[in-house]
């Protein structure tokens, strides 16, 4: 059950990092033509940058007009001659082009910043291709957030994984929630998962006091995945199920067991059923309906079992 979990947590990183998006089939150099095409984004506050390195290589993400130097905002909304930079730690982007009918196509040069690259190299997180520094421009990633992962004991990331984080805008900030709440997962890769789930202190530090023992960030992500909230446990419990642990959580969630459904059971004469035992039930459609057919049929006090196999019997 948690590989299942672990496959829609990758699905959510891989959605949430679409900001940037690169293929390697070609070699990128500074002699790769750029092209972008900027245009209003979604709520009309943000403007949504599209940049084309070579025949295949792409990378989109949104920015607030002001982080896009020298650009007049109000010629998106006319015919004219565009030009901004976007000049971050990593490096500088200059753009130039035409903008009608709230669209702006041009070409860019890029200029990798030499003290960026140099400091990844001496800090062993490596040296960055011409189009790693790219997507570490676009995505905003910086020495903060690198020195605020040391300072926390995080691994060290890789370029990729640099770029992964500072797409998902994880920062300082972010970081310091999470152990604030008392919680770090083990590796980037689980940090990456959370960010991309919107898993943060708040609700790492309320899962872990709900009662369902020791949670690892394994257990985060597959609860926070499929939607699992505090108040969901808390209403389990008052239904009547307790010692549960985060893993009989998740497959409860999974398979549609409600307070509801619990509750009906034990008016059935069901109380105080494990966890495995009402993912079992629910997993093949039990309901107090199948007690009562199963009775009529001459199986008196059936157990959780017989239920089971009775209501597979109906389904075929």
């Amino acid at each position: 059950m948690n590989r299942i979990f672990a496959v829609i947590a990758s699905c959510a990183v891989l959605l949430a990092t679409g900001a940037v998006a690169e293929s390697r089939h070609d070699p990128i150099s500074a002699a790769t033509p750029i092209s972008f095409t900027l245009q209003v984004g979604a709520g009309s506050t943000t403007l949504e940058l599209r940049l084309s390195i070579g025949e295949h290589s792409n990378m989109t993400s949104s920015f607030k007009p002001e982080t896009l130097a020298g650009l007049d905002r109000t010629t998106l909304d006319k015919s004219g001659p565009v030009r901004f930079a976007l000049a971050r730690e990593p490096g500088r982007f200059d753009c130039e082009g035409e903008a009608a009918r709230r669209i702006a196509r041009g070409r860019c040069s890029f200029a990798p910043d030499a003290g960026f690259s140099r400091y990844l190299a001496e800090r062993g997180i490596g040296t960055p291709s011409f189009q790693q520094s790219c997507a570490l421009v676009m995505t905003g990633a910086n020495r903060d957030l690198i020195e605020a992962l040391a300072e926390a004991n995080y691994p060290k990331p890789t370029i990729d994984q640099l770029v992964a984080l500072s797409a998902l805008e994880v920062d300082r900030a972010y970081v310091a929630d999470l152990a604030r709440n008392g919680f770090r997962p083990d590796d980037l890769d689980d940090l990456t998962a959370f960010a991309a789930l919107h898993i943060d202190g708040t609700y790492a530090g309320e899962m872990t006091r709900a009662g369902l023992g020791k949670l690892r960030a394994s257990d985060l992500i597959a609860l926070k995945a499929i939607g699992v909230t505090t108040a969901y446990v808390a209403e389990l419990t008052q239904a009547g199920l307790r010692d549960r642990s985060g893993d009989e959580i998740v497959q409860l969630k999974a398979v549609g067991v409600t307070p509801a459904y619990i509750r009906d059971l034990a008016a059935a004469g069901y109380a105080d059923l494990p966890a495995d035992k009402l993912v079992e039930m629910r997993a093949v459609g039990v309901t107090a309906e199948d007690v009562r057919l199963a009775k009529k049929v001459g199986i008196n006090d059936p157990t959780p079992d017989q239920l089971v196999q009775f209501r597979a019997l109906r389904q075929r």
